[in-house]
């Protein structure tokens, strides 16, 4: 191609894209995508499709899944609470800039937010939101019945769109008087999510935005709405209550509702995983001037055509010559991802840190592959694949943009040039030349046809007797009416054996080699139960019964460990969730490799999870100790001191922390923090009865009071006092704290000096210098000789 102006390159864009509209008729492209583009957009869904699981769910699925998904999701969030409607002037696009411990949020939007006054004070109010200044109680249950002042006005700042998808639910009842009054049919347990969805239904049956109290009564619709999406199973009593295809588009419908809800209360979680979200600045990108095509460059559809390198024009497309020019003779305005890109290209702001961009909506075909086709490519939620055509091409300011436009006109023509080749092929698609693709010859040719067929019915006979085996339910859910009690119950035949044998039952309530507590009181005789246990079901006699060795456990067992299989399992077996004694729930991935620990540690106590030294850390990490509680040594097995690594971010979510006083007298500050994500059972079984399970005594005897002239001399802070748990130290250095130096620390204060303390305080004439002689003996000198002399 000979070298064209950036002009003339602008003006091939928009030739292309009106051409290829005309073509289309404004359909979707995904017919048109070659086979790479279908492998990589697979995973793209519609919107009515982003609403398939429930809000608990996807909040677990996105907080455990990788930071680059974290941050995809935190942007989506701002981008559709900034779209307060959804026509194509409010489709925003974020773009994010991290720091250390902060992050820019640049923002743009169709329309410039030229007549949104409220777009700057909705900004305002969600800085202070994500950094907890929201002037309300958020507490700490994600179901809380209270929104917060922020929640609320933001709620507010998007009561356009949650009216919209109100009025859906109220035109379902137009068409059907009695549709929205069928009752569900709610099972043991639902009866609360029926208690919310009944008390919603009639919000939104009596709602109307003209009345006084319309705002209060939307806010109540929006958290009935978020509450219905926390429920489990929710959307299968929607689909046996209204059918699969009504049940669905009302789980849709309340999604919609609830969404600016959800998207608070989703980045408040992500906030908490990731702190600098906390500290988070949120611009306002201004409207970039629209873009009009030179009058040189507008010309008739014969032209564009011919110009483009396209041959003869089509004879549908003559008839359009007049209103291509007058179409492309209009401006167009830029779509918020061209002005994110323009933004950073010309200065305005620094390059992102992330190659994506949140979008309120799926983006659009021109925005898709020009995004693509950037030297940084930047990926997006999903694409609808539409090719519009008042499309601002931006203008090629830099060589990236430039390369994009270039790209970008070559990938529009490759697409006419296909339909029109399918258009003249009556729609068949082209397929590429055979190319033979392996080595391996093929045996077909060496079989007779007679043969072929017979393996053909075998092949059919194996997967009917397949799904007829995956019909037969394992867990069935069984109901008293009259005395109103659930429970499952299991059928392991055929899955044991044919020959129906007795099934045995191990219940899994603790993993060795991590030191997890699941649940306790699983036996049928436990007064209570808490938790939950992994149950292998089993051959109750595999050992004698002829059972053949399970070679799956096998293999499995022996993928998780070095060692020998510490014991021979035979027969099948069969793993789930135990919630009760005999009531059952599907097993997770997680049970499943609290169930491979387990296997492989039986019999065997001294396998324990390590974490290898890490010998490239941040800056900002340092290896700290974890001074274990008595739950935690005697439930879960751990040791009393564990060396841990102390990030930054660890400092932040520990809080202030505490300096020991009697670490200061020994010359080593230790700075103390309580580990509150510590969670333990209620007087779980095998804990003696006089202790408590946060019981700390190494870490208390560590805070006890040094001021000879106080009257807390050699006593323990009533905050460290009890309710301890488990306590992290470091060196207030910052230099690397060895497990050692602490428990030498911890028994010397513990069994030395408490003592010491004791005796001065019960002695009759208690002062001052005598309470200084028992801190001139706290050195380290003492210590060492102290521990040497009692290990």
């Amino acid at each position: 191609m000979p070298d064209l102006s950036p002009e003339e390159c602008i003006a091939r864009v928009v030739w292309a894209a009106h051409i290829l509209s005309y073509l289309t008729k404004n359909r979707n492209h995904e017919e048109l995508l070659d086979v790479n583009d279908h492998a990589k957009y697979d995973n793209n869904t519609d919107d009515s499709e982003e609403c398939e699981m429930d809000y608990e769910s996807e909040k677990t699925v996105i907080l455990s899944g990788p930071r680059d998904s974290v941050r995809q999701k935190f942007l989506d969030c701002i981008a559709q609470l900034l779209s307060p409607w959804k026509g194509w002037d409010d489709v925003t696009a974020t773009a994010l800039r991290e720091e250390e411990d902060r992050v820019e949020v640049n923002i743009a939007r169709n329309d410039g937010f030229i007549s949104d006054s409220q777009a700057v004070v909705c900004c305002n109010i969600l800085e202070e939101y994500l950094a907890g200044n929201s002037g309300a109680e958020t507490g700490t249950d994600e179901n809380a019945s209270l929104l917060t002042d922020s929640e609320l006005k933001l709620l507010d700042y998007n009561c356009r769109r949650v009216d919209y998808w109100i009025d859906k639910i109220q035109n379902l009842r137009k068409t059907d008087q009695k549709l929205l009054d069928k009752t569900p049919q709610c099972s043991l347990g639902q009866e609360s999510a029926f208690e919310v969805w009944t008390i919603m239904k009639d919000l939104i049956l009596q709602y109307n935005p003209a009345d006084e109290g319309a705002i209060k009564c939307r806010h109540l619709i929006v958290q009935q709405a978020y509450n219905c999406l926390n429920f489990e199973r929710f959307r299968d009593l929607l689909s046996h209550a209204f059918g699969p295809q009504l049940g669905s588009k009302l789980w849709s419908m309340l999604n919609f509702i609830a969404r600016p809800l959800v998207d608070c209360r989703l980045m408040r979680s992500l906030a908490t995983r990731e702190l600098q979200f906390q500290n988070c600045k949120l611009s306002l990108v201004p409207l970039k001037p629209k873009m009009t095509l030179d009058v040189k460059y507008v010309v008739g559809i014969t032209e564009a055509w011919d110009r483009l390198g396209l041959g003869s024009t089509p004879e549908s497309l003559l008839s359009s010559s007049q209103v291509f020019e007058m179409t492309c003779a209009k401006s167009s305005t830029l779509h918020a991802e061209m002005q994110l890109v323009l933004h950073c290209n010309d200065g305005s702001a620094p390059q992102p840190t992330l190659n994506y961009f949140g979008c309120s909506k799926k983006t659009c075909l021109l925005c898709e592959i020009f995004l693509s086709a950037l030297p940084n490519p930047i990926v997006t939620r999903g694409r609808h694949g539409i090719c519009y055509p008042a499309w601002a091409v931006p203008g090629p300011r830099s060589s990236t943009t430039q390369v994009a436009i270039e790209s970008l006109e070559k990938n529009l023509v490759a697409r006419i040039r296909g339909v029109v080749q399918d258009s003249m092929h009556g729609g068949q698609k082209h397929t590429a030349p055979n190319v033979m693709q392996s080595g391996i010859v093929s045996s077909f040719s060496q079989l007779t046809l007679q043969e072929w067929q017979q393996r053909q019915e075998e092949v059919r006979l194996f997967n009917e007797k397949q799904t007829a085996q995956r019909k037969e339910m394992l867990i069935t859910r069984q109901y008293d009416k009259e005395d109103g009690v659930s429970w499952t119950e299991i059928a392991p035949f055929p899955f044991l054996g044919k020959d129906n044998p007795v099934k045995g039952v191990m219940r899994i309530e603790h993993n060795p080699v991590r030191s997890r507590n699941l649940g306790a009181g699983f036996a049928a005789y436990s007064p209570y139960k808490e938790g939950y246990c992994v149950c292998l079901i089993h051959r109750e006699a595999y050992l004698i019964d002829g059972s053949i060795t399970n070679r799956s456990v096998l293999a499995s067992v022996a993928a998780s460990c070095t060692s020998p299989t510490p014991h021979e399992y035979r027969g099948p077996m069969i793993a789930l969730r135990g919630v009760h004694h005999e009531d059952y729930a599907d097993i997770t991935l997680a049970d499943f490799r609290h169930l491979m620990d387990y296997l492989i540690s039986y019999r065997n106590t001294h396998i324990k999870e390590s974490v290898p030294d890490l010998h490239h850390r941040a800056p900002t990490t340092v290896r700290g100790v974890k001074i274990c509680c008595d739950g935690e040594i005697n439930i879960h097995g751990s040791n009393p001191f564990v060396a841990v690594d102390v990030t930054g971010a660890n400092r932040v979510a520990l809080g202030e922390g505490s300096i020991s006083p009697i670490s200061c007298c020994l010359g080593m500050p230790l700075m103390l923090w309580k580990d509150s994500g510590s969670e333990f059972f209620h007087n779980p079984p095998g804990l003696h009865n006089s202790t408590m399970v946060e019981d700390n005594e190494n870490a208390a005897f560590l805070m006890m009071g040094t001021n000879p002239t106080r009257d807390d001399w050699g006593w323990v802070p009533a905050s460290w006092n009890r309710d301890i748990g488990n306590v992290w130290a470091v060196r207030a250095d910052g230099i690397d704290l060895s497990v050692d130096d602490v428990a030498m620390m911890c028994h010397f204060a513990r069994h030395k000096l408490q003592r010491m303390f004791e005796d001065e305080m019960e002695s009759e004439l208690p002062n001052t210098e005598s309470r200084q002689r028992v801190l001139d003996f706290i050195t380290w000198e003492n210590m060492t000789a102290y521990w040497d002399k009692v290990s």
